[in-house]
């Protein structure tokens, strides 16, 4: 793989889980402790979300309609929504009404996560359908493109979250990350130009891309093409960064 690895949504291999629900490992190996998931779930499926004690994770559905139910809760799935559990402290049941898919996004917690954690962190279980996200505005993102904070920087310690939505003809200026690892992920509809460090793809449907830190990157999006993707992002460790800062 080049600087952009990517994954075409028809090369995805799904395993049978059971229940009603199929999984496929996306881009496996990106960054230790890292692993991204997308599931499908056939309609009329109930099923218990998994959950853990030491890893934090997203649960992102991307497409169809249903509910979770957790033990004193329980949030309609109409459109693209973000859920985080409550750790492993409560279950949280799935019903899809539709078929659906959505994203699996874990990454396991270190001493500093812990920390961070302890300290401070959003209110869970949370859920948000992406309309209703904070929309934020960037120097380099014209203002034909919408930008949406999904989850905000240190709200599930080195997790974040947003999403990209708008029309084409229009195109973002070329910028770059110091501290941040990212993924990206095509939505319904979508079909854009995203390119990095002189590589260039098209990302659609479906698709799963990565980049690491400090790469220039822009997207296009040509005339009567839609972009609407959702970016993951993961900080550079306090090692990775001390590292970073002196030079090795």
């Amino acid at each position: 793989m080049g600087v952009i690895c990517y994954q075409k949504s028809e090369d995805m291999v799904f395993a049978d889980l059971g229940n009603g629900i199929s999984r496929a490992e996306m881009l496996p190996g990106m960054v230790e402790g890292v692993n991204t998931y997308k599931c499908v779930v056939k309609a009329g499926t109930v099923v218990e979300l998994e959950t853990f004690g030491d890893r934090t994770q997203i649960y992102y559905f991307t497409k169809g309609q249903g509910f979770v139910v957790t033990d004193n809760k329980a949030f309609n799935i109409d459109e693209p929504a973000i859920f985080i559990p409550n750790m492993d402290l409560e279950k949280n049941v799935l019903h899809a009404v539709t078929d659906m898919e959505f994203l699996q996004l874990i990454c396991t917690m270190l001493p500093e996560d812990y920390e961070r954690f302890e300290k401070w962190h959003i209110e869970l279980p949370r859920f948000c359908p992406t309309s209703q996200s904070i929309r934020y505005k960037e120097g380099f993102r014209p203002d034909g493109i919408k930008a949406y904070s999904i989850l905000d920087t240190d709200f599930l310690t080195r997790m974040t979250m947003g999403a990209i939505i708008g029309t084409g003809p229009n195109k973002a200026a070329p910028h770059s990350h110091d501290n941040l690892r990212q993924w990206y992920y095509g939505m319904p509809g979508t079909s854009f130009i995203y390119r990095a460090a002189g590589e260039e793809i098209e990302l659609k449907e479906g698709d799963w891309a990565y980049i690491s830190t400090d790469i220039e990157h822009a997207i296009e999006v040509e005339e009567g093409k839609f972009v609407h993707y959702v970016w993951f992002e993961t900080e550079l460790t306090k090692a990775e960064l001390a590292a970073k800062k002196a030079g090795k």
